[in-house]
């Protein structure tokens, strides 16, 4: 009988644990699992409880498409769950210039006690997208990078640089050390052999001259050569990298007549001049692009 009782009322728990997780904390507290679509709006922000508001389309990159143009309304709709049933996948689409296509789109949702909780705030949903040129894009704007794999090439230059001029430094001091060296042995067996000479002059017979010795100068020849070898190749080396990115610039010359570019494909509107109705696209056409949910 106790053990009857005891079962009823661990079942009577889990439902009640049960119910009382189904159960909003608030009025404005809604299952993300129960939102089937989302209609965003550039100039607007989402709603905020425990952390500051979003834009409701944020675009995240590249940078510099980015500033080509801007998306003014994007409706996501849900595909249902990954792994979890509050792991919502999401196909979100907007209308853009066929020299544009979205990437990633990822919706962000404030969770309402705390950014794991499977509640969240109604209407904190925004999404960030990544915007991407198309091959007719890229023949107008040319081809783009992110900054941050500009900045990781420059970085990279950088270091093998800095270890190339570190180790022609060392074998330049060690080059000339050694050849030093070299020399004042040199010069020592050279006067002791003079002395000998001096005092063996009653028979010149068995006291032959000592030999030249030429080693060191030979030696302070191959150190004094090494090193401008490899002076000759960092300077090639950062010449050919210069030409490299001087060609780059020139490439990247040929975007519309509305936009210039700085070097390492920076983005910048011409001095005077902005983008506005003056700035022709493409007819917009529907695309799509996918992603996930993420909360915060």
């Amino acid at each position: 009988m106790k053990g009857i009782s005891s079962t009823y009322l661990f079942l009577l728990l889990s439902l009640l644990s049960t119910v009382l997780s189904e159960t909003p904390p608030s009025k404005n507290a809604v299952r993300l699992s129960n939102v089937k679509t989302l209609t965003l709006r550039a100039d607007r922000e989402t709603s905020h409880r425990r952390v500051p508001p979003l834009p409701q389309l944020k675009c995240v990159g590249p940078k510099n498409v980015c500033k080509l143009y801007q998306i003014d309304t994007m409706r996501c709709t849900n595909q249902g769950y990954d792994y979890d049933e509050e792991d919502i996948q999401w196909s979100c689409t907007a209308n853009l210039p066929s020299e544009f296509k979205l990437g990633s789109t990822d919706v962000i949702c404030e969770g309402y006690r705390n950014a794991n909780d499977k509640w969240i705030l109604k209407g904190s949903c925004g999404v960030e997208y990544r915007l991407l040129l198309t091959e007719k894009g890229e023949e107008r704007y040319g081809r783009w990078r992110d900054e941050s794999e500009s900045n990781t090439s420059g970085l990279i230059f950088m270091i093998i640089f800095i270890a190339v001029l570190f180790f022609i430094v060392i074998a330049i001091s060690r080059g000339n050390n050694r050849g030093g060296d070299r020399g004042r042995r040199g010069n020592s067996r050279g006067g002791g052999g003079g002395g000998g000479g001096g005092g063996g002059g009653g028979d010149d017979d068995d006291y032959p001259p000592p030999p030249y010795d030429y080693q060191p100068q030979y030696s302070q020849r191959k150190s004094s050569s090494g090193p401008g070898f490899w002076t000759g190749l960092a300077t090639g080396g950062a010449a050919g990298y210069a030409m490299g990115r001087s060609r780059n610039r020139d490439r990247q010359t040929r975007a519309g007549p509305y936009y210039t570019r700085r070097n390492d494909y920076d983005y910048r509107d011409d001095p005077g001049s902005a983008p506005g109705p003056s700035q022709s696209f493409s007819p917009p056409r529907s695309n799509t692009g996918f992603g996930s949910t993420r909360r915060r």
